[in-house]
């Protein structure tokens, strides 16, 4: 058995999930695609099954943290969003073939700190791209949600704001990140 398939059939473990477009070409190309994604979110995921702690969209990829509640939970979650998403992009953009670079990569989360530390990368993501200043900008990511600003209701913010007693210190913590604070995350990239 490999170790994605071991890891697919665990339950309460986290992982990071990563896809992004073919030759690392856009995914979103207007406002309407984020939203319909994140609907598509809503639709598909089953909280008793699987639940989501961190996700942000990018123009070209995008990233999810999930504790995975049911055996399978993740790739069944992943197949129906990815393939619905790419079937309708596809017939509204009048468009054939891939979207995603892959199926999807996955990621072991097997510590408190790497969680702590890769949802700080994720929401800064789109500051690092410089689409926008601030995390709380970017309205297509969990970011909201720890903030208590815009958030969505399928984002579960409990378990990460219990490591830092609660939505202020995660802001500082957020906010307080370092260049020198990627080589703490850089060995759990992809």
């Amino acid at each position: 058995m490999s170790q994605k398939t071991a890891h697919l059939l665990s339950i309460g473990e986290y992982f990071h999930i990563y896809n992004r477009g073919v030759d690392r070409k856009l995914i979103f190309f207007e406002e309407e695609n984020y939203e319909f994604f994140l609907r598509r979110i809503d639709k598909y995921l089953d909280p008793s099954k699987l639940t989501l702690l961190v996700f942000c969209l990018m123009p070209n990829h995008f990233h999810f943290v999930f504790r995975q509640d049911q055996p399978n939970a993740l790739s069944e979650f992943m197949g129906n969003i990815c393939k619905s998403y790419a079937k309708a992009i596809n017939n509204r953009l009048d468009r054939s073939g891939h979207l995603f670079e892959s199926k999807y990569k996955l990621k072991h989360i097997d510590e408190e700190m790497y969680l702590l530390n890769l949802s700080r990368y994720i929401h800064l993501n789109p500051v690092a791209a410089g689409l926008v200043t601030s995390p709380v900008q970017w309205q297509f990511s969990s970011y909201g949600s720890y903030c208590g600003l815009h958030g969505q209701a399928f984002v579960s913010t409990k378990e990460i704001l219990s490591l830092m007693k609660g939505s202020e210190y995660y802001e500082e913590y957020v906010n307080g990140y370092k260049k020198e604070d990627r080589k703490v995350i850089a060995k759990y990239l992809f």
